[in-house]
This record gives C-alpha cells, structure tokens and sequence, in this order.
C-alpha cells in the first residue's frame, strides 16, 4: 500500500457542536485514514472563527500561519484542500512557492452550472485554488465545464461513509412515503429571509395523494441526529438539487438518500442512469413524470423495498468513501489506479 502523509485543510465544523457530524469533509477524512494514509487536519473556519481580530480582517494572516506551522511540523507529501475560502491568492502563492515539492489537491461540492445558483461565485471559488491545485475534484462531469484542464480536473460522487450512513429504510414498512429535505445556507442552520428556491416550485406541484416529511420548505431544515432520524420514517425520496440540472451534479444529500436504503428519485437530466439501472434508482423527466411514478410505487411496496435495496448495495459499493478518497490521492500522487468504477471515467 501507498501511505501518503497528508494535509487536509478542511471545515470540520466544530464550532457547530455536531450538527454537521455527517459533512463531506468528515466521510472525506474518514476514508483517507481507513485506506492507511496518516492524516492531520486544519479546520479553517473554525480557526478563523475563533481568532477575530480587527487588524487581521477574516483572520487571514492567522490561518496562513497556522498552515505553515502544521507544514513545518507535519512535513506532508499532499495538501488537500476542501473549499477554504479563508485564504486569497497572495497566501495561496506564499504557499506554493514555499512548499513546491508537496502536491496540492482540492475538492469542491457546490454547483458549477451557468444555469445554477451562485455560479460565478463558485467558479471564482473554484479557480482561485485551481491556479495552484495539481489536481482537481468536482461533483460535476468536467465535460460540462469550459474552464477546466480534464488532464487535472476530475468528477467524484458525493461520498457514503458506512459508519454514518448506518440505516436500512427498506428492511421494513415505513408511516410516510415521502421525505425531502432542502436547504440554503448549512452554516446558517436556518432558511435566509426572503430567499427564493427554485425547488419549492417542484414541491408545490408534488402529488398530493401520497404523505411527505418535508424540511426547509414552509419551516426550517433539520439537522444532526435527527436529519436521520426523520428520514428514516420515510420509504422513498426525492432529491431536489438548487438549478437546472446539469451532468452528473448533485448536492450532498444524495448520499444520505442512498446511503440509508431510500427508494430515490432523481431528474433524468442529472444522468445518473451512467452509474444506476432501473432497478436501482428511479428517474423522471419532469413533474407530471415524477407523479406518476411516485404514484405506482406507492402501490407497490415490494417493489419499493427491491429498488431501495439494490440502490443501497450499489451506492455503497461504488460510492464509498474509502474508494473516492482512495482515487483522490492516486491521481494527485501520480499512483496508478488499478480498478476502476465507472465515474472515475466521467
């Protein structure tokens, strides 16, 4: 095995006492030590959090200095970056030109779809450290991006940690049939005021002949413990991504539905029937689409219970945490990956 001393610079979301326990950055973290690499984590916005100070606006100066404390410290092969945003390009350049023998890597989750929310916010996020990165590590197909090398940019699924993902909604009848959970702002951990979400416009013209357990729409979302807890009232969901729906793309949430044996509809514009079949994942092409196939399932509860089982299997299979780790520091350490699912083509 290849053990990689690595540096992941990520927010760990202390400062939230748990609400988060089940973020990217923690499944992220998971598998890179469960595949054996030696890991040592700086969680940025917590340090900025913590550290205000007038003269150091954002805490810049101070996060900078941590990370090279932790470098001198820690000698990394690799520096994983996952959205820090706490540093500007004068202290991404200080870093590269400092360390230039460690490989940096980042990975980024929020949508990078001209027809998405906040596109040219993220994409400036993106490319601030993609100037810097080796590589790259996007939840969207990067043939659906026009400014990024496919030599150094890569798709990779939202992650399923199977110490998190622990439920098995299909092993029995479940008292709702539907669950969806939407969001704007997880940091926030409530709805902004006068915020417009284009999936509200979904969940007003869901049918309404089948019962939903439904968060972030009309109350506020639901976090921690009892994200799952409410979710594993339900036998079936929907996963509701912010814009058009573009290749491959998906919030999050996505693992969470999966991962914890939900029969899962999603938009066939997203094409996830590349990694799912029929019998694992249920897609639709619009909303009258989506009606009437949540309608027959709800007839059909074996059949609820067969597809959910499958998806579950297969999600975990070929979206495990261990194995996206595992691909992100192959290819940022120039370390030849030997087998291959799918996505890691797409």
């Amino acid at each position: 095995m290849n053990r990689v001393k690595i540096l992941h610079i990520t927010d760990l979301h202390f400062r939230h006492n748990g609400r988060l326990f089940y973020s990217t950055g923690k499944k992220l973290n998971n598998g890179l030590i469960l595949n054996g690499h030696n890991v040592l984590n700086v969680s940025d916005r917590d340090l900025t959090y913590q550290k205000k100070n007038i003269f150091d606006i954002g805490s810049k100066r101070f996060l900078l200095d941590n990370i090279r404390n932790n470098i001198e410290n820690f000698k990394p092969d690799m520096i994983l970056l996952g959205h820090v945003d706490r540093l500007d390009y004068e202290g991404f350049i200080k870093l590269k030109e400092r360390y230039n023998s460690i490989r940096f890597a980042q990975w980024f989750l929020d949508p990078l779809n001209k027809e998405g929310p906040d596109y040219e916010k993220n994409k400036n996020r993106f490319f601030l450290k993609y100037q810097f990165c080796d590589t790259n590590f996007v939840t969207t197909s990067v043939d659906k991006l026009d400014f990024a090398d496919e030599k150094k940019t890569f798709f990779i699924p939202n992650p399923i940690d199977p110490s998190i993902d622990i439920y098995k909604n299909y092993l029995n009848d479940k008292k709702i049939d539907m669950f969806i959970a939407i969001s704007h702002g997880q940091h926030r951990g409530i709805l902004k005021r006068d915020f417009i979400d284009d999936r509200v416009k979904v969940i007003e013209r869901l049918t309404k002949k089948v019962s939903y357990n439904i968060f972030g729409y009309k109350n506020n979302p639901v976090w921690g413990q009892s994200f799952f807890d409410e979710l594993r009232k339900c036998s079936m969901a929907v996963n509701l991504s912010r814009g058009k729906p573009i290749k491959h793309y998906s919030s999050d949430r996505i693992a969470s539905l999966l991962g914890n044996g939900l029969l899962t509809f999603i938009h066939s514009d997203y094409n996830y029937q590349d990694f799912f079949n029929k019998d694992e994942i249920v897609t639709y092409k619009n909303i009258s689409h989506l009606n009437s196939k949540v309608l027959f399932f709800k007839k059909n509860k074996k059949l609820i219970k067969k597809i959910a089982f499958n998806g579950h299997k297969k999600s975990h299979k070929i979206f495990n945490n261990k194995l996206i780790s595992n691909f992100i520091v192959k290819k940022t350490m120039n370390i030849n990956q030997i087998n291959k699912e799918k996505w890691m083509d797409a």
